[in-house]
């Protein structure tokens, strides 16, 4: 799923999603794309450019903090 296709998903009724739902999915997406930083810290293989500026684009949309764990 495209950033674009994240933040402009609808929900059930059409209508739009709320915003901790649009950081949750923007928050798969980092989770996602993880392992391209791991293999560059762990082999010096780079992180493709796009991903890296889809990364940082998604880093600043999100917009809600995190659910404390308790």
């Amino acid at each position: 799923m495209s950033i674009e296709q994240i933040t402009q998903a609808k929900d059930e009724l059409g209508g739009g999603r709320a915003r901790f739902d649009i950081d949750a999915d923007l928050r798969v997406y980092l989770a996602k794309t993880d392992w391209y930083v791991i293999r560059e810290l762990e082999t010096g293989t780079p992180v493709p450019e796009e991903i890296k500026t889809n990364r940082a684009r998604v880093r600043a949309m999100i917009e809600t903090p995190l659910p404390l764990p308790f």
